[in-house]
């Protein structure tokens, strides 16, 4: 059976992380993917850490493109432009984070290239959004954190912000909500016949991960809160390593019988999860106690076994080996040609009916690694191909 998205063509001209994250998770069910880069490219391939002797391989690159084809145009010629154009007229779909004003100077903006494709899915990637006083700002994740209140959230009142996090999660969050919308865009051309332009930010998306913290009825200061209250979680264990202890799901009497304080169960103290929380400090001294006294390994097994949701707190290159992680083969290994071989997260969900059918097609391809080879596909002679590499539209 073919991958879902064997005949969709999509053209990525985005770099960093959000864009190409989006073009790989449809590459990854099929679709041809052709990546537009310019002669500088993607500067995720510069991003640290950085891979010596390696043609622009970034860690931060090899994570987003792999089943992607690269082609090098320099946009700002004439004969790049029009290249590009050919690729827009093949295209099913679009994803391009180039500037607001810089699309419209270049003619790359929906207005234009509706008209030569109407049946174009044309994906807008912003930082802040298409309009308003900052629509044609710069932006990035990392950037978008403190304006949302991320870096204030994730600390106790009073507290100086904490620093932004390399998790990514906006761009993350982003990538996927970029799949989706695509996916609905297809349904609607099924039916309309019409291509659309879709819209997307970073700052919007940031907002829809802090739903629950951004409702609020009017006229009230009540507000849903960011960090936990009540019992503290982590507890240093007696190999030096620490571990996570939540109530999620859990009872407390199994807790306690688990750890060997079965007195604790019914202590008037502690009965109650608005006594834990009240009594968070005394509890919390009473059970570090008792943790200190064997490896943190042992206490989640014993955790584990009693239903409650404790976890040694792992760094992250531990995740790889995790038990549960293999279990449901959630890395995949693949060799990139003049680097070796590369771990990276697989598909995050299965699709059953597919979940057999080979989608590992392509490595992530170095600058410009296709450019002849697709320019050709789109008409080119050999005879055009040189005369636009000597005119330095190709890199």
């Amino acid at each position: 059976m073919a991958l879902p998205l064997s005949d969709i063509r999509v053209v990525e001209m985005s770099q960093v992380l959000a864009g190409p994250f989006a073009a790989m998770l449809l590459a990854d069910q099929g679709a041809e993917v052709i990546k537009v880069e310019s002669p500088e490219g993607d500067s995720a391939r510069r991003l640290a850490p950085t891979l010596p002797g390696t043609n622009g391989l970034s860690l931060g690159y090899l994570a987003f493109n792999r089943n992607k084809r690269s082609v090098v145009l320099d946009i700002t010629k004439p004969q790049g432009l029009e290249a590009a154009y050919k690729l827009f007229r093949w295209a099913d779909v679009l994803i391009i984070n180039v500037r607001v004003g810089a699309r419209q100077r270049r003619g790359l903006a929906y207005e234009e290239l509706k008209k030569v494709n109407p049946k174009l899915i044309y994906v807008s990637l912003t930082a802040w959004g298409a309009n308003g006083p900052d629509a044609d700002l710069p932006g990035a994740d990392i950037a978008v954190q403190p304006r949302v209140g991320d870096l204030t959230a994730r600390v106790p009142p009073g507290t100086p912000p904490t620093i932004s996090t390399h998790f990514y999660h906006f761009d993350m969050s982003t990538a996927m909500l970029i799949a989706y919308s695509v996916m609905l865009a297809l349904r609607q051309r099924e039916q309309s016949g019409q291509g659309q332009n879709i819209e997307l930010s970073l700052l919007q998306t940031a907002l829809a991960s802090q739903a629950s913290q951004m409702t609020r009825l009017v006229g009230s200061d009540l507000a849903y809160p960011v960090l936990s209250a009540g019992m503290i979680p982590n507890y240093l264990c007696g190999d030096g390593r620490y571990i996570y202890l939540t109530m999620v799901g859990g009872r407390w009497d199994l807790c306690c019988r688990a750890l060997g304080l079965e007195h604790l169960a019914n202590d008037d103290r502690f009965n109650t999860p608005e006594k834990r929380n009240e009594r968070a400090a005394e509890l919390y001294k009473i059970l570090s106690q008792l943790f200190v006294t064997r490896p943190a390994a042992e206490w989640e097994a014993r955790l584990k076994a009693a239903g409650i949701a404790a976890t040694v707190i792992k760094e992250i290159n531990e995740v790889f080996d995790d038990p549960q992680v293999l279990a449901n083969n959630m890395i995949i290994q693949f060799e990139q040609p003049g680097l070796g071989t590369i771990k990276a997260v697989n598909v995050p969900f299965k699709l059953g009916a597919t979940s057999t059918e080979p989608w590992l097609r392509r490595h992530a391809p170095t600058l410009g690694e296709h450019t002849f080879e697709v320019l050709e596909e789109l008409g080119y002679t050999p005879e055009e191909i040189l005369s636009m590499a000597e005119a330095e539209v190709l890199g």
